[in-house]
């Protein structure tokens, strides 16, 4: 689908996408071979697939981190129609947690609580004395799927996991207890509040 430039000044939200993905595609995985300076059909690709997408799914747009979900199987299938229908599929799997109201990302928190509660109740309790229980910490965790916590060719091995619904749909929950349940001595030892809880999550992959 194309638009005239008459076109897009009257269509404000159209506008504000479009400027949006124009912004994710510029800093999106740029360390990968694929879509470095010289490389530029593959960015040109890249933005193509999500403003297609767009247009396909007015109702959703583009809400950004939609481009770390793309940009693996960019790679992965090297043609434009084959990963726009691959991406088309995969929205169909996580655009819930794109929605507006993050009903969804807010259950899913909900239940990493409950989880957490049964598989390590002293660490539930500590969360909850010290007003963190609501997981936040997790929040980009579970938007992308770990997508930036992770080097690119580790995050589709996980992926390819996760995406098996073994041992369960939520199996993305369980990994997310697993992580905090490691980190059970350093938060509790330490007695860090949320602040120095979102820095042990943001940092915890970067050693």
């Amino acid at each position: 689908m194309s638009m005239t430039e008459d076109q897009e000044k009257r269509f404000m939200d159209f506008r504000d996408r479009k400027a949006l993905i124009d912004k994710d595609v510029m800093r999106t995985d740029r360390t990968h071979p694929f879509f470095n300076r010289e490389k530029k059909e593959h960015l040109v690709c890249l933005k193509d697939v999500l403003m297609t997408y767009m247009m396909y799914d007015f109702d959703l747009g583009y809400v950004q981190g939609m481009s770390d979900f793309l940009s693996p199987v960019l790679v992965i299938m090297d043609d434009e129609v084959d990963s726009f229908w691959c991406f088309v599929g995969l929205m169909d799997r996580v655009h819930e947690n794109f929605e507006m109201d993050q009903l969804a990302i807010k259950r899913q928190l909900q239940n990493i609580k409950s989880l957490l509660e049964i598989v390590n109740p002293r660490l539930a309790n500590y969360l909850e004395s010290h007003e963190s229980d609501h997981m936040y910490f997790c929040f980009r965790w579970i938007l992308v799927a770990f997508k930036r916590e992770f080097n690119f060719d580790d995050i589709m091995h996980l992926w390819e996991v996760l995406w098996t619904d073994i041992p369960c749909s939520a199996f993305l929950l369980l990994f997310c207890v697993a992580i905090l349940d490691g980190q059970t001595h350093m938060i509790i030892e330490n007695k860090f509040g949320l602040t120095e809880i979102l820095k042990v999550c943001f940092f915890l992959f970067y050693y």
